[in-house]
């Protein structure tokens, strides 16, 4: 791993792990209930990913040779996947909701917020590509990206219509993400949509990543 790659990866994750820390720790003194979205989820996720990538370069460091395990590389490329995800979707959904709802396009961006929808993401995808790249990551392995969005779709599933009116209808409080719009049905295409999108953009984070990729070289002395 050259010494660009290994410590342009190693400030960013320790960016990203700082700033997970700090978000994670207001946000669940705040309102805990947050856990449930996948905002948190996949920035909290992400930390935890970007400690242990700080990790093996500090021991890089320390025997100034070495590379990521191949592995490690996978799952950042998944939980990057998640990231990038949660940064889009604010980008190109909820901030227009929100503005539908009265608010300002930015209160999306404001306080934790700035974080969990742009720091990490931004971080994330800025360190898998530009600093952590290979070209050993097979094409059939894009798919393991859409794993996060996939759990997390049971589990939406199962919150909102195990919660529904009397009457039947979805109840906005359990369908946060407004995901169940119209009759229940469209909830399988919206569905269909995200994991189609999520795909899409773990893939073209593969296709980047490869593209940038060099082979690993040992630290100089």
């Amino acid at each position: 791993m050259s010494k660009k790659n290994l410590y342009g990866s190693f400030l960013l994750n320790i960016f990203t792990v700082v700033s997970v820390i700090v978000c994670m720790t207001i946000t669940m003194l705040r309102s805990p209930e947050s856990i449930k979205t996948f905002t948190v989820q996949s920035n909290f996720i992400s930390g935890i990913v970007a400690t242990i990538i700080v990790v093996f370069e500090v021991i890089i460091i320390l025997k100034k040779k070495g590379d990521l395990p191949h592995w490690l590389k996978i799952v950042k490329m998944v939980t990057t996947t998640a990231v990038t995800l949660t940064f889009l979707v604010v980008v190109f959904y909820l901030g227009f909701v929100a503005v539908a709802e009265g608010y300002s396009y930015f209160i999306l961006f404001r306080s934790t917020n700035l974080c969990f929808h742009f720091l990490t993401p931004v971080s994330a995808i800025i360190s898998f590509i530009l600093f952590e790249g290979t070209d050993k990551i097979k094409f059939k392995l894009t798919f393991l990206n859409m794993i996060h969005m996939g759990l997390y779709t049971i589990f939406y599933a199962i919150n909102v219509f195990t919660h529904l009116k009397p009457d039947g209808s979805v109840d906005r409080k359990y369908d946060w993400y407004y995901f169940v719009l119209g009759e229940k049905f469209t909830f399988i295409f919206v569905v269909m949509g995200m994991l189609l999108i999520t795909y899409g953009i773990g893939f073209m984070l593969w296709l980047s990543n490869r593209k940038v990729a060099k082979k690993p070289v040992e630290i100089e002395e």
